[in-house]
C-alpha cells in the first residue's frame, strides 16, 4: 500500500516533480535499486513532491516496483517551483529523523542504482555534510554551468565544484537543519524556484563545519533545456 509504514527513516530519496510521468518511474525504480543493493541496513523510502502535475505524475510515480522500498507522493504547497518541491521534502525528511536526503531530477534518463551510494555513503560514512554530481558531459551540455556557475563558484570561493547546479545531490543532516532553518524572506526569493541549486552548493560552502565531496556519476541525460528559453529575454 502507497505510503510511509515507519515513523522514521535513514535515508530519503526526493525527487521533485511537474508533468514528468515519461521519466519518473524510471527514476523510482532506479533509486529503489540502489537503496536496496548499496543500504539494506538502512531504512529508506523514496519521497516525491509534485507541482501540480496534470500528465499523471503522482499515479505513474506510484505504479513504479520499489523493491519494498516505502513511496510517498505529495502536492507541495508556497511558490511554484524546485526549490519550494526540495523544501518540503527536507521538512518531511525533518519530521522522520533522517541524516541523509539524496535529491534526484524526475527527468533523468540516465541514473543508475550506483548514484544513491555514491551521493549518500560520504554523509555515512566520512561524515560529508554535502554531495554535488559529477558528470561527464557532451561539451554543448551544461551551458549556464560551464560559463556562469562553475567559474563563478571558484573565483568567489576558491573551490572547484564542478557542478554546482547538477540537481542532483546528497544532503547531510547538518546542511538539511540549515536550509530548513533560514527565514521566510529566503524562501520568498528565487530560491523557491529555480535558484535552489546553486544556494544549496553556495550555503554548503560557505556554512557547512562537515566536507563537500563530489561524486562521479558518469554520463547525465535528461530532458533537453533551451538556455534561451529558460533566461528569458
Amino acid at each position: 500500500m502507497p505510503g510511509l509504514n515507519q515513523k522514521s527513516y535513514d535515508i530519503v530519496i526526493g525527487i521533485p516533480s511537474f508533468n514528468n510521468s515519461n521519466t519518473i518511474k524510471y527514476v523510482v525504480e532506479t533509486a529503489a535499486k540502489g537503496l536496496s543493493k548499496f543500504f539494506p541496513s538502512l531504512r529508506g523510502c523514496i519521497i516525491n513532491s509534485d507541482g501540480g502535475s496534470t500528465d499523471n505524475t503522482e499515479e505513474v510515480f506510484y505504479s513504479a516496483s520499489s523493491d519494498g522500498i516505502d513511496l510517498l507522493s505529495f502536492r507541495y504547497r508556497g511558490i511554484s517551483g524546485k526549490g519550494s518541491a526540495m523544501r518540503s521534502i527536507m521538512e518531511k525528511a525533518l519530521t522522520l529523523d533522517a541524516q541523509a536526503v539524496v535529491f534526484l531530477d524526475s527527468d533523468l534518463r540516465s541514473v543508475e542504482p550506483f548514484w544513491i551510494d555514491r551521493l549518500a555513503r560520504p554523509i555515512f560514512e566520512k561524515n560529508a555534510a554535502y554531495v554535488t554530481p559529477y558528470y561527464i558531459r557532451h561539451k554543448y551540455d551544461g551551458t549556464i554551468t560551464n560559463s556562469i556557475c562553475y567559474p563563478l563558484t571558484t573565483a568567489l570561493y576558491g573551490k572547484k565544484v564542478r557542478q554546482p547546479i547538477g540537481g542532483d545531490f546528497g544532503v547531510g543532516r547538518e546542511m538539511l537543519d540549515y536550509y530548513i532553518s533560514v527565514s521566510e524572506e529566503t524562501w520568498k526569493s528565487d530560491v523557491s524556484r529555480f535558484g535552489i541549486d546553486i544556494w544549496m552548493t553556495t550555503s554548503a560552502i560557505n556554512e557547512a563545519r562537515g566536507r563537500i565531496y563530489q561524486a562521479a556519476l558518469g554520463t547525465k541525460i535528461h530532458d533537453v533545456k533551451d538556455p534561451g528559453k529558460q533566461l528569458g529575454n
